[in-house]
């Protein structure tokens, strides 16, 4: 299979952690090309691809002028509509971490996901050691998984604009937040995980193994 790793942005270390994600999905016989550029998703080559992987930080910086001429991203039509297509196959979509920040010029892509970050309401924990609750053993992603500790940041209070059922949670002043969830649009699959902030987070044996059973449930493997 066939994975394309969009990688790149501000505050996290993704020359270091994209291959470290390539790495751990090639042991399930994914094959992973890496991207900072979007010319693959604009021209229409994505369905070459089984798997897209987001592990990117792609946004307008519009709540942070300070960040914007160096960081500042808005997603073309082109990458759009080819986003779209990819999905319209029954295609994979895996998107970590920050993907909930990513493309918020794009108000489609909440639907995607189902779920944003809105500023001054959503926010994360200090990158540190945070335990993950399973809350969903039987499926297929978290099956027979306890909880475990992580090092990451924690991300919180995500606005929620469609059901999502979490397979895993953490808790952060005094609540509780979805960690990870899957979800389907039209025939695509959708996951969502939530850590990924840097290389210890990578490491984790067990955050390993909800990756790599992510990728093949998305991709109707598992």
């Amino acid at each position: 299979m066939r994975n394309l790793i969009l990688s790149g942005g501000i505050a996290h270390d993704y020359a270091a952690t994209s291959p470290i994600l390539a790495e751990i999905l090639s042991e399930i016989g994914i094959a992973s090309e890496i991207r900072e550029e979007f010319d693959l998703v604009e021209s229409g080559a994505l369905s070459d691809f089984d798997l897209l992987t987001l592990n990117c930080v792609r946004w307008t910086c519009v709540r942070n002028p300070d960040f914007r001429d160096r960081w500042g991203f808005e997603l073309s039509e082109k990458a759009r509509v080819g986003i779209l297509d990819y999905l319209a196959q029954g295609k994979g979509l895996l998107a970590l971490h920050c993907a909930t920040i990513c493309f918020d010029d794009w108000p489609e892509y909440r639907n995607i996901l189902g779920a944003w970050w809105k500023w001054d309401h959503s926010g994360h924990g200090p990158y540190r050691d945070h335990v993950m609750h399973i809350q969903d053993s039987t499926h297929p992603i978290t099956k027979g998984l306890e909880d475990f500790t992580v090092m990451d940041e924690l991300y919180t209070n995500p606005v929620i604009v469609d059901r999502v059922d979490p397979l895993m949670t953490a808790d952060w002043e005094e609540k509780t937040h979805p960690m990870l969830w899957v979800r389907a649009y039209g025939n695509a699959r959708i996951c969502y995980c939530a850590p990924g902030h840097g290389v210890e987070t990578f490491e984790n044996s067990t955050l390993q193994k909800i990756l790599q059973r992510s990728a093949l449930w998305v991709t109707r493997k598992l």
